[in-house]
């Protein structure tokens, strides 16, 4: 395995294990609430989450080479608990973590746009989870704060299509930069 790829697999542990915890200590809480600034209720949110992880971990295991494979999304089943919506998560993010291992590097998969490799789609998953996580935080009156060099490696990677490189650029620090670069308002001080 490449140091990108073992850095990517140890980003998406931390990132995972981080994101589940925090997530834990909130499945008390009203889920059907609107997660931090985006338009799903936390319920939604950590189920979108889910879905993204499953879907990278299915295309570069499957090498998909023209777009996504031909699949609907995975979902959760509208009886599914706060609790049991977070173990999903780290199950999707330990399989996720599994494929990484396994596939050789220098191999790639598709986007639907792009070819990613190994450290790509990690990025690609650690982007969804920590502004997730940070989103059902916020809607739950918690706060969510992943450490800075999860933050700065999740940046580093040219593969992210949703972000404004400009404003990330004038960012105090990396945990900043990704919220305000990803569309999210700058953390209060």
């Amino acid at each position: 395995m490449s140091d990108a790829a073992s850095a990517g697999v140890d980003g998406i542990v931390a990132v995972v294990t981080l994101a589940v915890e925090s997530l834990t200590s909130v499945v008390e809480g009203d889920w059907s609430v609107r997660a931090g600034s985006v338009e799903w209720s936390c319920w939604q949110t950590v189920d979108h989450m889910v879905d993204c992880v499953f879907s990278y971990t299915l295309q570069l295991a499957g090498r998909a080479q023209d777009g996504w494979l031909a699949l609907q999304e995975l979902h959760a089943l509208p009886s599914a608990t706060p609790g049991q919506l977070v173990q999903a998560l780290g199950a999707v993010g330990e399989t996720f973590a599994a494929v990484l291992r396994a596939t050789p590097a220098g191999v790639t998969a598709s986007d639907g746009v792009q070819q990613l490799d190994l450290s790509d789609w990690a990025a690609r998953a650690m982007y969804e989870v920590v502004l997730h996580t940070y989103d059902v935080l916020e809607g739950l009156g918690g706060s969510f704060e992943p450490p800075p060099q999860l933050c700065a490696a999740i940046l580093a990677s040219p593969a992210l299509w949703a972000i404004d490189r400009d404003r990330a650029a004038n960012a105090a620090n990396p945990w900043e930069a990704l919220l305000v670069a990803s569309g999210r308002p700058k953390p209060a001080d």
